[in-house]
């Protein structure tokens, strides 16, 4: 069949077009999300540790079938604090083995009254007499300044390990306490056909929250962390 010679100029735009419309209908994290819900019927631990820190279990939330896309919301980003609370739990940490070890120098210095003085602490009869007295007064400081050091040190840490968690996921091979970090999120919504323990399907609508890290080293350079499925709800709920 003959065809105009105009048709065959036009065929690189139509197939642009064909493919724009296909676009469409979809998410660029389709393969993505298709491989999650495959792996959580499948409980194959190790490709989820890869994509996910969540899981669509097979026996309490069913197995998805037919996933097919809804939306996707617009990125929204924000810079992480890695590196000041890094720097933060690093100086709590060096206030600590200051404070321990000037604790260990007391300790030693006043060894045999603070052994009496805990010997009548076990044995419950309260305060020490005379000096000892005052070395218990002393060391019971010590010790309640030194539950309130360690303290310093576990916020410091659990700050520090919230703000990186997602970092440290995407970006496993890089020292993400350097240079600087910005976290990506986005919701995609998608529908699936959801089979339970009991062989009942139902069709539900689920919302995955996904999240990565761009870094930019300390030489500048733009290193992108992979995409991370952080959370999963069904739509319409708040967990």
């Amino acid at each position: 069949m003959h065809r105009p010679r105009h048709f065959w100029c036009l065929l690189p735009l139509l197939v642009v077009l064909a493919f724009s419309v296909a676009g469409c209908g979809g998410s660029e994290h389709d393969q993505m999300i298709n491989r999650f819900f495959q792996a959580s019927s499948m409980g194959d631990n190790i490709t989820l540790a890869n994509i996910a820190t969540v899981t669509f279990d097979p026996i309490r939330d069913g197995k998805a079938q037919g996933v097919s896309f809804v939306s996707q919301t617009p990125e929204k980003t924000r810079a992480l604090k890695i590196k000041e609370f890094d720097k933060a739990f690093k100086d709590a940490q060096a206030t600590e083995a200051d404070f321990s070890k000037r604790m260990k120098e007391f300790q030693n210095k006043n060894i045999d009254v603070i052994n009496r003085v805990l010997k009548i602490e076990q044995a419950g009869k309260g305060k020490a007499a005379g000096k000892d007295g005052a070395i218990q007064v002393a060391w019971t400081k010590w010790r309640d300044d030194q539950t309130v050091e360690q303290r310093k040190v576990s916020e410091a840490r659990k700050v520090l390990n919230a703000e990186r968690r997602v970092a440290d996921l995407c970006l496993p091979d890089h020292d993400v306490t350097v240079g600087e970090a910005v976290e990506a999120s986005k919701e995609v919504t998608v529908t699936a056909n959801v089979r339970t323990a009991d062989n009942n399907t139902t069709m539900k609508t689920l919302v995955l929250t996904l999240q990565r890290v761009v870094l930019k080293d300390a030489t500048g350079k733009r290193i992108e962390g992979r995409w991370m499925i952080t959370n999963l709800k069904e739509a319409g709920t708040g967990s």
